[in-house]
C-alpha cells in the first residue's frame, strides 16, 4: 500500500524534473544571440577620406555650452563631394543646438529640427572644420551620457563618427533654483500641451503658467480691489481732515492714521499684490532668457514670430527697431510690436480701475507718478523675450475680470466709516465734513421746531 502511494507521488516528481531539465537544456544550448554592433568611435575613414569628431567637454554642467568640432580630411589624390548629417538628440530632453553658431572652414552649412547640415567638395590634402556649439538644458536630468553621431556621405560611401558627453548639475542656490523650477515648469507646460496636439504649445504654456500664478494670488488681488473700493469711501472724510488740519501737516498725518486704523484701511494695501508677484517677474524674465539662450523657446504664437524675440540675450535693448528701418525688417518688427501696444493699453485700463480718486495731495502725486507705469511696461516689451510680454499682457486680463468679479461679490456699500468712529478725535472732524449742507447748529433748531410742532398737536 505504501509502495504505491509512493510511486503516486514520485512520479509526477520525476516528469516535473525531466521538463525542467529539458527546459533548461534548450536554454543553455540555445543559439547565441546575434552580435552587438560595432560602437562607433570618434575617428571613422576609408578610401582615403576621414571623419573626426570631438566634443570640448567630457562633463557638462546643465545649461553650459559644449564645443563640437567635426574634421573632414582628404588624403586622397581626387577631390570629393560630400554631405554631412549631425543630428542632436531631442532638445527638450538632452541637447539643444545654438543656430547661430554653426561654422565651417568652407562649403555650405545649414540647420533645422536640431540637425547641422554641411555640404562641399573637399581638395586633395585638405581639412574641412566644421565647429558649433550646443547645451544640455538646465532643465534637463542631470547624470545622463549623451551621444550623437556625424554621418559623412560620399562616392556611395558612408562614414560615422560620435561624440560623447555626461551631464552634472550645477550649483544653482536658492535664487538658481526658484529660477530653474519655473523653467522647468514650462518646459513640462510645454510637452504636456504638445502630446494632446494643441498648436502653440509654449504660447500656452505660459498663458497656464500665469493661471496658476493669478490663481494662487487670488486672495491678495481680491484684498487690493476691496482697498481700492475703501479708499474711495473714506474721500469724504479725508478731505475733511485736510479742510481741518490745512494748517499742521503732523496733526493731519496722525487724524488720517487714525481713519485708516478706525476704518481697518491699509493705504498701501494696493502695492502688496504687485511686491508679491515681482519676484515672479524677475525669475520668469531670467527662466524665458536661459530657455531662450538654450534653444528651447523658438516657437512663435500665432502673429508672434518667436517667444524669444525681438531681444532674446542680455542688454539687447531696441537695436532691433532703431535706427529705422528695423534690423529684422518691417514685418517681423511690426508683429513684435502689437504685444507692447496691447499691454500699455491693458495697462492703462487696469491702473485706472484700481486707482481711486484721492484727495489728498500726496497720494495725488503718487497716483500721477503711477501713471508712467504703463509706458514703462510697454518700453520693457521692447527690451524682453515676447514671452514675458504675453505673461504680463494675459495677467492683465485676468486682473481686470477678477476686479469684476470682486466687485460683484462686495457690492456697493455705502460710506460708513465715519459713524464707525465715534467717540475719536476723527470722528469729530468727520461729523463735520459736510460743509454745504445746513450746519450743525441748524439741524438742532430745525429737530427742536419739529419737536414743538408735535407737542401742539398731542
Amino acid at each position: 500500500m505504501r509502495v504505491n502511494q509512493l510511486k503516486l507521488i514520485t512520479g509526477p516528481l520525476i516528469g516535473l524534473v525531466i521538463v525542467t531539465a529539458l527546459f533548461v537544456s534548450q536554454t543553455v544550448f540555445a543559439a547565441p544571440p546575434a552580435d552587438n554592433p560595432p560602437a562607433i568611435g570618434n575617428v571613422a575613414q576609408e578610401s582615403g577620406v576621414s571623419l573626426e569628431k570631438k566634443a570640448a567637454l567630457d562633463v557638462a554642467l546643465l545649461g553650459q555650452s559644449v564645443t563640437y568640432t567635426l574634421t573632414i580630411n582628404n588624403a586622397g589624390s581626387d577631390a570629393v563631394s560630400a554631405e554631412l548629417t549631425d543630428e542632436l538628440p531631442d532638445q527638450v530632453d538632452e541637447l539643444s543646438l545654438q543656430t547661430d553658431t554653426i561654422t565651417a572652414t568652407s562649403g555650405t552649412t545649414s540647420f533645422a529640427n536640431n540637425t547641422v547640415f554641411w555640404s562641399g567638395t573637399v581638395e586633395p590634402g585638405q581639412d574641412v572644420i566644421i565647429t558649433y556649439l550646443a547645451i544640455p538644458p538646465s532643465t534637463s536630468s542631470a547624470g545622463q551620457t549623451l551621444e550623437n553621431t556625424a554621418i559623412l556621405e560620399f562616392n556611395g560611401t558612408s562614414l560615422q563618427a560620435s561624440a560623447t558627453i555626461t551631464t552634472e548639475a550645477p550649483s544653482l542656490g536658492i535664487w538658481g533654483g526658484f529660477i530653474n523650477f519655473i523653467a522647468k515648469a514650462l518646459v513640462f507646460f510645454d510637452k504636456g500641451l504638445a502630446a494632446i496636439g494643441i498648436p502653440y504649445a509654449f504660447g500656452f504654456a505660459i498663458i497656464l503658467f500665469t493661471l496658476l500664478v493669478r490663481g494662487a494670488t487670488f486672495p491678495l488681488n481680491m484684498q487690493q480691489i476691496k482697498s481700492s473700493k475703501a479708499m474711495q469711501e473714506l474721500q469724504p472724510q479725508l478731505k475733511a481732515l485736510q479742510e481741518k488740519h490745512k494748517n499742521d501737516k503732523e496733526k493731519l498725518a496722525q487724524a488720517q492714521m487714525a481713519l485708516y486704523k478706525e476704518a481697518g484701511v491699509n493705504p498701501l494695501g494696493g502695492c502688496l499684490p504687485m511686491l508679491v508677484q515681482m519676484p515672479i517677474w524677475f525669475a520668469l524674465y531670467r527662466a524665458l532668457i536661459h530657455l531662450s539662450s538654450e534653444g528651447l523657446l523658438d516657437e512663435g504664437f500665432f502673429w508672434i514670430p518667436s517667444l524669444a524675440g525681438p531681444v532674446s540675450t542680455w542688454g539687447g535693448g531696441i537695436g532691433w527697431l532703431w535706427p529705422l528701418p528695423p534690423s529684422i525688417g518691417w514685418p517681423d518688427a511690426i508683429a513684435y510690436l502689437i504685444m507692447p501696444v496691447l499691454l500699455v493699453v491693458s495697462q492703462l485700463y487696469m491702473q485706472k480701475l484700481m486707482t481711486p480718486p484721492s484727495s489728498d495731495p500726496q497720494q495725488a502725486q503718487m497716483q500721477s507718478i503711477m501713471k508712467f507705469m504703463p509706458l514703462m511696461f510697454g518700453y520693457f516689451a521692447l527690451i524682453v523675450p515676447s514671452g514675458l510680454t504675453l505673461y504680463w499682457f494675459t495677467s492683465n486680463i485676468l486682473g481686470v475680470a477678477q476686479h469684476y468679479f470682486t466687485k460683484t461679490q462686495i457690492g456697493e456699500k455705502p460710506a460708513t466709516a465715519g459713524a464707525a468712529l465715534s467717540g475719536s478725535g476723527a470722528s469729530a472732524s468727520v461729523s463735520a465734513a459736510p460743509v454745504a449742507a445746513t450746519t450743525g447748529e441748524n439741524k438742532k433748531k430745525q429737530d427742536g421746531k419739529s419737536k414743538r410742532k408735535s407737542r401742539r398737536k398731542r
